[in-house]
């Protein structure tokens, strides 16, 4: 054993020497990020941990300031920089599943990365063959990173920068915390759905184009639950992809979606703006639509609809249950917190971004919170500086 291996474990072992009252008041004395990573250390750590004052859970945010990634946490009302997280600048956020954030470079090259263990796994390059669908990343020769290719088929070039992680993309991370297993899934420029499963070699290419009654069909947003990926496509259907085989399969007969189309039709002062699904804690889809009611003000609403299984139609509902919340685009109902934790974040709230409201009007800040109950919006304060992009996600803690 060198000698700095020798000095850790050494010090490892100075700290489980501790008292158990000493060593509880030194972890709860620590900052979130660190009051959750102390867990890890040793067993001894995570025995004492378990004794401590619990924290409230509730949705954290990662903030860029120009092309460096951020954390805040709301609850201690703290940003953590990007050296002390462990991201790297000119990484972007796409999509998170508890711990763990699904990010992508310039380069197109696509990660996922452990906020407290800061365990990196690389996906498979964008530049490999690609399975299924025809298509290759060619990477842009000019200079500077808001250009970064184009995905290219036989009849088809798609121009690809930046947007990847704003308006025009739907993306999923999936990521079981015990064994490791994940599920990664995006959506591009409506036109394509790339996917990919721990084990595969390569990325999958689902290439969106059907056509019906002369028009091209394109995916919306996809939600994933129980080895299952839910596809909402531009005719409003909701399609079912199950990963649990060797080879993914489409439902249809267990489908009970399937001939039962999403209709809603806007009243005179309503225009809508994007369409989301998520899944909720019994397994039921959800579609939430973000709308502009351009009545005397303009103001943002959210609508949220699930079908009735007896009837097989499109129902809107008020309430999402109890003890669940929603991310706009987040895919899945996450459980709201069991206490206050301000910011008009509790059951029945949807946490959205700028992007995810209508575009003609300036927004008071970069995110807000939607309360379903009175239709009214909780905006989050401005910061001090300029902020370039901001997402929620969600931590577990278990």
């Amino acid at each position: 054993m060198d000698t700095e291996e020798s000095r850790k474990v050494s010090a490892n072992q100075e700290w489980a020497k501790l008292s158990s009252d000493l060593l509880r008041r030194i972890i709860e004395s620590l900052s979130s990020i660190d009051f959750y990573r102390a867990k890890i250390v040793c067993s001894d750590w995570y025995s004492v941990w378990k004794t401590c004052i619990k924290r409230p859970l509730c949705p954290w945010r990662i903030i860029y300031k120009h092309d460096s990634p951020m954390l805040l946490d709301l609850v201690e009302d703290k940003i953590y920089s990007t050296q002390y997280i462990g991201l790297s600048d000119k990484s972007y956020f796409m999509a998170s599943s508890g711990n763990w954030l699904l990010m992508v470079d310039s380069r197109l090259d696509f990660y996922i990365f452990n906020l407290l263990t800061c365990k990196r796994i690389n996906l498979p390059s964008m530049e490999s063959p690609v399975r299924g669908a025809q298509v290759r990343f060619e990477r842009s020769s000019e200079s500077g990173h808001r250009e970064w290719g184009h995905f290219v088929e036989p009849c088809r070039k798609d121009r690809v920068s930046e947007d990847i992680f704003g308006r025009k993309r739907s993306a999923g991370l999936w990521i079981n915390e015990k064994t490791g297993d994940y599920m990664v899934a995006w959506i591009f420029n409506k036109h394509y759905l790339f996917t990919h499963k721990q084990g595969d070699d390569s990325w999958w290419n689902w290439n969106m184009d059907w056509e019906i009654g002369g028009t091209n069909l394109g995916y919306l947003d996809l939600a994933y639950k129980n080895s299952k990926l839910y596809l909402y496509t531009s005719d409003d259907h909701i399609k079912i992809i199950d990963f649990s085989g060797d080879f993914p399969k489409e439902e249809i007969e267990k489908n009970p979606y399937m001939d039962h189309p999403f209709h809603y039709i806007t009243r005179g002062w309503e225009h809508t703006f994007k369409r989301r699904i998520a899944i909720q804690k019994s397994g039921e889809v959800l579609i939430i639509l973000s709308l502009l009611d351009a009545r005397n003000e303009q103001k943002y609403l959210f609508y949220i609809f699930k079908m009735n299984l007896e009837s097989g139609k499109w129902e809107r509902v008020d309430s999402i249950g109890d003890d669940e919340m929603l991310i706009f685009g987040h895919g899945v109902t996450i459980r709201a917190p069991v206490q206050d934790v301000g910011d008009g974040i509790k059951s029945g709230s949807i946490c959205f971004v700028k992007d995810d409201v209508w575009s003609g009007y300036t927004c008071d800040s970069y995110c807000g919170v939607f309360d379903l109950a009175t239709s009214r919006i909780n905006w989050s304060k401005k910061f001090r500086f300029h902020i370039t992009i901001s997402q929620w996600f969600v931590p577990v803690f278990a």
